[in-house]
């Protein structure tokens, strides 16, 4: 009976542990959020991209039409523009094939009407290669 009183706790508290770890390690924890409108939210699914990484891809809002801009760190032209038709939430994905290893920023960018909206990532995502 010692040997229960023990032992249950203890696999308690490995069970917490555990599950503490798993949740700590899900990909939307390491996502990257944006700044700048909430109008144009968005995030990414990474923020590293490792050697063996596809693509980049970006979960956001659209008020409208949107334009999804890669930007190499210190270049102000973007590499890759995708545009986003329709309305609601979207999901797009950028091809790493034929980037170089760096720093990417993204930047989301929408207007309706009069109102432009614009938003950027907080931190650049980094490639590997």
């Amino acid at each position: 009976m010692s040997f229960k009183k023990r032992v249950l706790p203890f696999l308690l508290i490995v069970g917490l542990v555990f599950s503490g770890v798993l949740g700590i390690s899900s990909t939307k924890a390491f996502a990257m959020d944006s700044k700048g409108s909430s109008k144009v939210a968005f995030h990414t699914d990474a923020n590293t991209y490792s050697k063996n990484a596809t693509t980049i891809v970006v979960y956001g809002l659209n008020p409208n039409v949107t334009s999804v801009e890669l930007y190499k760190k210190g270049n102000n032209k973007a590499v890759k523009i995708l545009s986003v038709y329709d309305v609601q939430n979207y999901k797009v994905s950028f091809s790493l094939k034929g980037l170089s290893a760096g720093q990417y920023d993204v930047c989301v960018y929408s207007s309706w009407a009069s109102a432009c909206y614009a938003a950027e990532l907080k931190h650049y995502l980094t490639v590997q290669r």
